[in-house]
């Protein structure tokens, strides 16, 4: 799952994303029947413009940013870019040959990005038949591989490894030497490292961890860190994600999907249209014409 603060991340991106545009727009005193948020020298924001903001925003991320947090984090947002575009104003850096072109490429930028969502908003909602299609097409995607909740105390040469031993064999509990001697980070947490997938891990203590009972401590074992003392707490056996685990994930890649197919042949309708010439040797010419899109997290 995401949290909050990636999320939020996300919200003011877009954010910032709408105030480049929002910078090259003359500046208006507020209605009267809107609240004024905030002032800033001779301009203001208002509670219209938060709100124009949020209907700016990808929908799934709306609800967050009309959370008290959410407004208050964007609001500061917004001012820090009002006073810091004032002050580079006041500067003259935007008088600048260098940044003159960089402005006009973010408007272009930005304007490219705003069409390519009103016309996205229009494509097919992915079905539930589409979906389960994709699900049996990549079931590999959606399975947990085996997996072990590890412990570890790590130190520096194989003499300190078996001095470690052999506190443990005296009846020492493993989180208190873990706490006392190891040299992982981990050690904040008596060296419990929780659940790791097979293929997580270093080979060296892949191996050991994977082919060691439940319960059972050994070592020392050598790694390119140093030398691990290793508990086995438990382990899960591989499993298989169902439909309805994957299927938000699923909708969301097919979404994706689409908006990318269709980006690429709205662009390439539009470049034939304007005859574009591309100078550069066939060698080095791209294929395919680069999204702006991201991709999309995969499934948790």
């Amino acid at each position: 799952m995401i949290n909050n603060i990636k999320i939020l991340k996300c919200v003011l991106c877009a954010i910032a994303l709408i105030s480049i545009a929002l910078s090259s727009i003359p500046v208006y005193a507020a209605s009267e029947d809107t609240k004024i948020l905030a002032k800033v020298g001779n301009e203001t924001v208002t509670e219209d413009d938060l709100n124009d903001l949020a209907n700016a925003v990808p929908e799934r991320y709306r609800d967050l940013y009309l959370t008290p947090e959410g407004r208050r984090k964007s609001l500061d947002y917004v001012v820090n870019i009002y006073v810091l575009a004032a002050e580079a104003q006041k500067q003259g850096v935007d008088k600048a040959p260098e940044i003159q072109k960089l402005l006009v490429f973010t408007n272009k930028d930005l304007l490219a990005r705003l069409y390519l969502d009103r016309i996205s908003k229009d494509l097919p909602v992915p079905t539930d038949q589409e979906a389960r299609q994709y699900y049996e097409k990549n079931r590999d995607q959606f399975a947990t591989p085996e997996s072990v909740h590890l412990h570890h105390i790590l130190v520096n040469t194989e003499k300190e490894a078996k001095t470690v031993l052999d506190r443990l064999k005296k009846g020492e509990k493993f989180a208190d030497i873990a706490s006392q001697v190891s040299i992982c980070p981990s050690k904040s947490k008596g060296g419990d490292l929780d659940w790791l997938p097979k293929g997580s891990l270093v080979p060296e203590i892949e191996e050991v961890a994977f082919s060691t009972k439940t319960g059972q401590i050994t070592g020392p074992v050598k790694s390119t860190f140093g030398y691990h003392v290793v508990f086995v707490e438990e382990k899960k056996p591989p499993q298989e994600g169902s439909f309805e685990q994957a299927k938000d994930y699923i909708v969301e890649q097919l979404k994706f999907q689409g908006q990318q197919e269709n980006y690429e042949k709205v662009t390439d309708s539009l470049r034939k249209k304007m005859n574009v010439q591309i100078s550069l040797p066939p060698d080095q010419a791209p294929s395919k014409p680069a999204g702006p899109t991201g991709s999309i997290p995969g499934p948790k």
